[in-house]
């Protein structure tokens, strides 16, 4: 069993480990949704119809982007949800998660518009701050059974 100091210092390392982790995250996100390059035959466009692009990509009826962009904005986004909360006590709040989503995918895609020449996607912002939300869940779920494995040594 450990000691309250112990816990202490292990909770110092984990927000340690977080901030360091959640940057390396934040530099990794920028650059791939920036940077990389990602062919859009009909360049730089806006969409601000709520589900529209999630439409068209389900009657697609191709699996692969499907999967590439739904699943893929929803996974892009789950470690922001998981990390903010071990970085800070404040980010233990799904609305503050939601809203961390929502900006941090804001400005994404403006940079992508204005400065990548790229799409403005209102629906890559709601996938975003969902995949940040589904992030601060299975936080929470790690949590708990970390607690049910501690009280069990």
């Amino acid at each position: 069993m450990q000691t309250q100091n112990e816990d202490v210092q292990a909770g110092k390392w984990m927000k340690k480990s977080g901030a360091f982790a959640l940057c390396i995250y934040l530099f990794a996100l920028f650059y791939a949704t920036l940077f990389i390059y990602n062919y859009y035959p009909y360049g730089k466009s806006v969409n601000l119809v709520l589900f529209d692009s999630i439409k068209l990509m389900w009657e697609s009826g191709s699996y692969w982007l499907i999967f590439k962009n739904i699943i893929g904005n929803i996974l892009l986004f789950m470690p922001l949800g998981f990390l903010v909360p071990v970085v800070s006590k404040k980010g233990e709040s799904i609305l503050l998660i939601a809203i961390i989503g929502l900006v941090t995918s804001t400005i994404i895609e403006l940079l992508q518009y204005f400065i990548a020449q790229r799409i403005f996607d209102i629906d890559d912002i709601l996938l975003n701050a969902l995949g940040a939300v589904v992030g601060y869940l299975a936080f929470k779920l790690s949590l708990k059974l970390y607690k049910v494995i501690r009280k069990t040594k």
